[in-house]
């Protein structure tokens, strides 16, 4: 199966193959690059346990796949999911932290005390 076939193929899969194939990637990438299922978890920092569980049935949760994929150093690749033209209403992530950082300061130097370091 070509990958244009694979991706229109998965359109109509059910989640459980899905995961799997996304779990069989994983494992294809792990033995690429040497490492045993304790060695990755640990460079994870993950429960050998839960990624056992994951590369043999896909199942985790989606805190533990971010995990296994920054493990990998794939983190980049998840902006591909939702890509954006422009910055969101209101600024980019960082403008939005300043401007919350600078209304934090401003409170606490009334004696609010909120801080948002």
């Amino acid at each position: 199966m070509t990958p244009e076939q694979e991706n229109e193929a998965m359109k109509e899969w059910p989640e459980r193959d899905v995961c799997r194939l996304l779990a069989v990637r994983v494992r294809r990438h792990r033995l690429a690059a040497g490492l045993s299922q304790e060695a990755f978890a640990k460079k994870a920092e993950v429960p050998l346990r839960t990624f056992k569980r994951f590369e043999l049935e896909g199942k985790a949760n989606l805190e533990t796949f971010v995990q296994i994929l920054r493990g990998l150093g794939r983190t980049q690749y998840l902006q591909l999911l939702f890509p954006s033209d422009a910055p969101a209403r209101g600024g980019t992530f960082e403008d939005k932290l300043a401007r919350l950082r600078a209304h934090a300061a401003a409170v606490q130097q009334r004696g609010g005390g909120a801080d948002l370091g």
